[in-house]
Order: C-alpha cells, then structure tokens, then sequence
C-alpha cells in the first residue's frame, strides 16, 4: 500500500506515523511565531522606557529627580521632599515636576476644551445691569384710625331712644343717633331762659333796674356756651331760644360720616359722662397694614409704590404709597410693620381682608436703595404721609413741614441706577467669603482663577460685586463646584481652603479683613453719630495745636457724645452693630478728661481705630471726605494713624514740634469707602 505525502494546503494523512510528522511540524511553527513576538514586545518596553535625552526612567535626569516634593493623591495638603508613603492613607506619594508647582500658590486651574465639555462649564459677564430687589409682604386691611370717632354722652341721664340700634349702620353727619333724658339737662335750660331773660331786660326799652347790656350778654354767651359744650344740637338751641320751653330730653347727632361699627348703648340705660355710646368708621379711607421681614426693612422707604391685590377683588391690582415703618421689631414674628394710606372711595377693601403686596426697590450701584422720590418735596415730622411741593402747614397737627433730606426720607445725592452685578449661581459661598471662578482663554486651553470678592446685596438672581471684579470679565456660573474640586486636588488655594494671609500690610501695620459697609445716605442716625465725629476731630485739631484745655473738652464731649448716641432708623442687626461702636468709641474716651497731653497722644491711636471703623462700617454726613492720615514716626517710629477733616497734615501725635510730619494715606466718603 502505498502512502502520499500531504501537499502544503491539503488535507493531513490519515495514516497515524505520517500524522505524527504533521503535528511536530505544526509546532515548531508555532513556538517560533511565540519567540518572536516575545522578541519584539522586549525591544518595545526597552525603548519605551528610555527618555527622549536617552536617559532611564529611574536615572539621575528623570522624572523622579525633576520632582519638586512628593504628594498623596487622596491627600493633597502632604507635601515631602522625597519618595515614600503618605502617613495618613499609607499609599505611594507621587511626584509633583518643578513647572507644576511654579504657580502652586495660586488659585489656577487649566483645562482642555475636552474637560471643559466634561464638566459643563458655563459662563457669564460681570456687567452694570438695573437692578431691583422684589419684596413680598401679606398684611390685611385695616381701619384708618385717624378717621375714628367715638361718640359719648356729654351728660349724665337715661337712654330713652335709640335711631342706630345695631351695628354697621352707615350714617351721615348730623344723623340722629339717641335721645337721652337728663335732669341737669333740665337745669341748664332753665339758667339760659334766665340769661335769655336778662337780656331783654338789659335793652334800652327796658325798665331802669335792668342788668347793663354788656354784663347781660356775658351771662348769656355763657348760658349758651353750656349748652353747646354738652353736645346739644344747634337746631334745638334755636328752638329753646324761640319757643322758650325747656326739654328734659337732649338728641344725640352724628358728628362725622361713616359706619358705626360697635355700639355700647342700649334703650334705657343710665348713662354717666363719657360713657362711649358709638364708635363711628369713616371707610372711605383705611390702611393697609403689611409685615416685612427684618431682611427687608433696609430697602423699604416712605413714599415708595406698593402694589397688592386681595381675594375678594381679584384680577384688581390696587396701588399705595408706604406712609410708615414701624420703627419697633416684632420679636415673635421677626417682622415689621409697613403701612399703605388708601383711598376707598367704592369701598372695596374692607377691615379684615387679607392682602398679598409686592414692592419693587431700584437698587443703585453700592446697593443701597436708589429711589429718591421724595426728593425736594416737604414732609411733617410727625405726619409723613403728609407731602407737599413746598414749605407748608401739616394739615393734621399744625407743625411746620421740613425738607424731606433733612428728615431722612429722601437722599441729598440721587444714587446712580446701574450696579456691577454676577449671576447668583457663580457665587460660591462659605459663610465668611464669597468666591467666583473667573476665566481666561490661553489659545485651546482655559484657565479658571479663583478669586475672593466682597458681596453686596442679593437683588434676585443677583448678587452685587463690591469689589474683586471688573466689569467685563468672565465668570463661571455652572460648574464652579467641578472646578474648585480640581484646584483642592491640586492643594491649591480654594473655596474652603484660602490662601494664608499675609501678616502685614504695605505699611506695616496688621492686615485687617474688609469691612461690609451698612451705610444709608440721608438716615437719621447720622445726626446722632454727628456729634461724636465732630467732637473725635476737635480733639485731634486740639492735639495738633498742643492745647490741652481744648483737648480735654473735646475727650469729654466725644465721651458724653458717644454714650448718647441712638441708633435711629437702622434694622435690628444694624442698631446692634452700631451701638457696639458707640460703646467701644465711648470706652476709649472713657477716664480721659484729665488726662495730660502725653496721655491723649498715647490714648489717640485706639481711639482713632474705634472711630474709623465706626466710618467704614456706617459712613458719615459730613459734605467733605475724611482723610486718614499716616505718621510713621508716632510711637518710637512704629507708625499710627489719625483722621482729620483736611488734606494739610496736622500732626497730633508730635504738635508744633513735627506738626507737618505724616502723609494722607485715604480718603474716607460719607458711604464709608476709602478712596485713593
């Protein structure tokens, strides 16, 4: 039998010893195929493991050796000069190159159009907008009390009729309300027939014994007087006077239109003098009385438009002017007072209806209130509601009307309308700083800063940049947090974990945090505050001029100045923070009213700090900047400031020996910030 050998391609024999030589064949291809791949994955790894310079991985020029300090991946903040493990998680530290921590320091983070497509980035401008600040409030109608009148009985007697017999009759003035019988009524009539008598007797017609004419009338007008102070009607005065037949029974009229809105009489009651018998509403002019939370208080001035509407009326939208602000916090509803004066004429609102308000406040660009509607216009101190276009009689109470600044209702300069505002949703927020994530395109790549900024007040969907931004500059508005993530990683500084202060200023002295200004322009507690600027600024002139005596009243006045001080027209936490100043300005003067020379210089720096800050944080009405001025020998050259009303240095720490030694660092406007 013979066997053929298999061609390349076909199929394998069959016959077991020519199998046997195919297998063998088989293998050997194919641990030569496996030797040469294992040959070529060496010579790979070897050549991807050579730097670009040819030199190892591990090598003296490698990465390891271009590290500038090891750090752990889960913990970022341990940073160690060599290779080892992180003493917290006990993984491997990895190295971190030189020109990554070139900016270490800073707030930056870079990142691809990729990542940034990863992480939805989105951004906004920094720009001026209008802004406004909504204010919702609920309250309900209720009576002008102004419009208010109680009707009580002049006299002492017997409720013998009734004409309003319930409540909620509408009733004009002059209606008959009662007649009550009085038996001193009885007697006065009498005494003015007789008076009336007399008089007649008194005519020259009459006989000789008669009373002068001019004694007579006296008793008469008198008589009449009587009659008329008892509440007897005119038309029944006339009738006793014509028929001259005296009544035991007295009317009882209406002195004003309205509704009686409760009634304490009843037919054949006694009454005495001044029982109240009727209690008469004149609706046509009611309030409406709002509750603003003590968050609000700040934007809310008289004379501004409130819009509401209420159940009864709805798709109505009726519109007031705030007439008054209660000056006194409700501590159980942390609320306060708002109330609208308004016309009622159809007698629409009624007492007792619940009434949703929405105020609408401009804010200008420091964010405090810009409306200024009063401005030029007249207002009663006791009687704000009460407006005029010039100097007037208040309608109400008599007293002189006086220029709506001067009473703190309206502002001496018109606030600018526009403010340097960002998206809500760009501010991270950590409960003592508020930081944004600016960015900056580096050609594909973008770099995200991090940046502390000083708030302003929230209007919105905004929040107002006091400082730390430009106008014009891009912040990040989603995906902040991803990014503030990113520079934590990185041991950078961060939301949660800032940069470490510095521990001096330019000048030396401690860097202090900013202060978040509360001024309000035109309030009333500048004039309280007045006379402690105005006395801090004497002494410091007193000082200059080397006068002790004018030094010495000007500590005592500062002292009684700041004790007295009232924190008028500001919120509850406001008042607060302004009388912790007071008492602060007010312990630095306290004992120094006979202190020499050499003990109010000493004594002059603390007192001057106590003051600015009371400057910074609430401002002052004065029409010109104060200048903080700078002297840096006070104190065995260590430096200190004082403030004073001009830019020529008058040194008070040194008098006339050095009175022009120092320089002015700032000025200090009236809203408290420093300017250049």
């Amino acid at each position: 039998m013979t066997t053929s050998s298999p061609m390349p391609g076909g199929e394998p024999p069959r016959s077991w010893p020519a199998q046997m030589v195919y297998s063998a064949r088989r293998m050997r291809i194919v641990r030569v195929l496996v030797l040469t791949a294992l040959w070529l994955l060496t010579i790979w790894v070897a050549r991807c493991s050579v730097t670009p310079g040819g030199a190892s991985g591990q090598g003296p020029g490698g990465a390891h050796a271009a590290a500038a300090y090891w750090t752990c991946s889960m913990h970022p903040h341990i940073k160690l000069p060599e290779a080892g493990q992180c003493p917290i998680c006990f993984m491997d530290l990895i190295p971190v190159r030189s020109d990554d921590s070139a900016s270490q320091d800073l707030p930056i983070v870079s990142l691809s159009p990729r990542a940034r497509r990863l992480a939805k980035v989105e951004t906004a401008k920094a720009q001026r907008r209008a802004l406004a600040h909504d204010i919702h409030m609920v309250g309900k109608i209720a009576p002008d009390e102004t419009r208010i009148t109680f009707i009580s009985s002049y006299i002492p007697g017997r409720l013998d009729r009734l004409y309003v017999d319930y409540t909620g009759i509408p009733v004009r003035k002059g209606d008959h309300l009662a007649e009550i019988y009085s038996p001193d009524l009885l007697v006065a009539q009498r005494e003015f027939l007789l008076a009336l008598e007399a008089l007649d007797r008194s005519r020259p017609e009459a006989s000789e014994a008669a009373l002068p004419r001019e004694a007579a009338q006296s008793v008469f007008d008198a008589a009449r007087r009587k009659l008329e102070l008892w509440g007897i009607p005119a038309d029944e005065i006339a009738r006793l006077q014509r028929d001259r037949q005296p009544s035991d029974h007295m009317r009882i009229d209406s002195p004003v239109e309205g509704w009686v809105s409760e009634r304490q009489s009843y037919r054949g009651m006694y009454v005495e003098t001044g029982t109240r018998l009727f209690t008469v509403v004149d609706l046509k002019r009611v309030w409406v009385m709002l509750d603003a939370y003590e968050m609000d208080v700040p934007f809310i001035r008289h004379g501004q438009s409130v819009q509401f509407e209420t159940e009864s009326v709805p798709g109505r939208a009726f519109e007031g002017r705030v007439a008054y602000v209660d000056p006194v916090l409700n501590e159980t509803t942390r609320t306060v007072r708002v109330r609208l004066n308004i016309d009622n004429d159809d007698l629409l609102l009624r007492p007792g209806m619940f009434v949703r308000a929405r105020l609408m406040v401009r804010l200008a660009d420091d964010g405090r209130v810009a409306s200024n509607d009063l401005a030029g216009h007249w207002v009663c101190p006791m009687h704000p509601e009460v407006v005029r276009n010039g100097p007037a009689m208040c309608d109400q109470c008599g007293m002189a009307l006086v220029p709506a600044e001067s009473a703190g209702y309206a502002s001496t300069t018109a606030p600018s309308g526009e403010a340097l505002a960002v998206p809500s949703t760009a501010v991270l927020l950590t409960g003592h700083r508020a930081v944004v994530y600016v960015q900056h395109q580096r050609g594909e790549q973008y770099e995200y800063e991090g940046r502390v900024v000083e708030l302003g007040l929230r209007a919105g969907d905004w929040y107002i940049i006091q400082s730390g931004l430009k106008e014009g500059e891009e912040v990040v508005t989603r995906g902040a947090l991803q990014i503030d993530s990113a520079v934590q990683i990185q041991a950078r500084p961060s939301m949660m974990q800032p940069a470490e202060p510095a521990s001096t200023g330019g000048s030396g002295e401690p860097a202090a945090p900013p202060i978040a200004s509360r001024a309000i322009s035109g309030a009333a507690y500048h004039k309280a505050a007045r006379g402690v600027i105005e006395a801090y600024l004497d002494l410091a002139a007193g000082l200059a001029a080397d006068d002790l005596a004018r030094s010495r009243l000007a500590t005592t006045t500062l002292h009684r100045a700041a004790n007295e001080a009232r924190a008028t027209g500001l919120a509850e936490a406001d008042a607060a923070e302004f009388d912790r100043l007071m008492k602060d300005i007010a312990g630095a003067a306290h004992g120094l009213g006979g202190a020499s020379i050499e003990e109010l210089r000493d004594h002059l720096a603390a007192l001057s700090g106590a003051v600015e800050t009371y400057l910074r944080t609430f401002g002052h009405d004065r029409p010109e900047p104060l200048f903080r001025t700078y002297c840096p020998m006070a104190f065995e050259n260590k430096g200190a400031y004082w403030l004073q009303a001009r830019q020529q240095i008058d040194n008070p720490y040194f008098g006339a020996a050095m009175l022009r030694c120092g320089e002015v660092r700032a000025a200090l406007s009236a809203d408290g910030k420093e300017t250049k």
